[in-house]
């Protein structure tokens, strides 16, 4: 039995990602070191019909993303959703908003800030556009306080890549609107993929379950070691002589008994030649 939130499916002939995916990411400075996160996805989409003829009137997609973390405190940190639509009215897609409104998008995971995250589900977004190419794609508006220092460059930079370009309203390029442009000239970015990778929720619960067992078995040893030491150690306290000499003739029965055979063939050495 297929659980659709967990498994790829098929739509018009092309495969398609499962609704919920397990992002892993590793810090892009240091590949090969483990994990710094692992990040949740659930994608959602709604398409409403022409009864007519069937086309596509309006559309909708949301990814919800929220880290996973073992602190219970942090459960309302590091959450988010970022939005996209479509509608054949106006003939254009919002990369930002489920209502085809005009807006930006906010990254809500400072301890994985710069990573490429926000990559990744804008990218997603752009991806599930281009079901219409020939749409205008809604402005998107950049504003003055979004941002700061480096963290504007970042913005545009962000923003720059999928194609978009802009026309600000300053030097400094704090404020800005995106120019006029078709969803068929957005550009696909795949630079995510250098350091997050997408599992299937339940083989990321296989790969936990594994660990879990692994350092299961890990602690049962330890444990053995644990129980035989304290045990030592009682009889060395109890019996400090009788237990020291117990142990010289562990360390050093091996030698005895290669000097008992060395001496052995020696005697007969001797009582041969003699």
């Amino acid at each position: 039995m297929a659980f659709p939130s967990f498994d790829w499916a098929w739509r018009n002939g092309q495969k398609i990602k499962p609704r919920i995916l397990v992002l892993e990411v590793k810090d892009k400075e240091r590949m090969e070191a483990p994990a710094i996160g692992w990040v949740v996805v659930e994608r959602e989409e709604t398409y409403e019909r022409d009864p007519g003829n069937g086309e596509v009137c309006e559309a909708s997609i949301r990814l919800s993303y929220q880290t996973i973390t073992a602190r219970r405190s942090s459960y309302d940190y590091g959450k988010g959703q970022f939005c996209g639509s479509y509608s054949r009215f106006f003939n254009a897609v919002s990369l930002t908003s489920s209502s085809m409104a005009k807006g930006a998008v906010f990254l809500d995971l400072p301890e994985l800030r710069g990573q490429r995250v926000g990559t990744y589900l804008m990218n997603e977004i752009v991806q599930w556009v281009q079901q219409w190419p020939e749409a205008d794609v809604n402005a998107i508006e950049l504003l003055r306080g979004q941002a700061k220092g480096d963290n504007k460059a970042r913005r545009n930079r962000f923003y720059e890549q999928f194609g978009l370009r802009f026309d600000y309203s300053d030097s400094g390029q704090r404020e800005g609107v995106s120019r006029p442009m078709q969803v068929k000239s957005l550009t696909v970015v795949n630079g995510w993929e250098k350091n997050i990778s997408e599992h299937r929720m339940f083989d990321y619960l296989g790969e936990r379950l594994d660990a879990f067992d692994h350092v299961q078995l890990e602690l049962g040893a330890r444990d053995q070691v644990n129980t035989y030491l304290r045990e030592e150690l009682k009889k060395a306290e109890s019996r400090p002589l009788r237990w020291a000499l117990k142990r010289l003739y562990i360390e050093y029965s091996g030698l005895m008994s290669l000097g008992v055979i060395l001496a052995f063939f020696a005697a007969l050495f001797w009582i041969k030649n003699g």
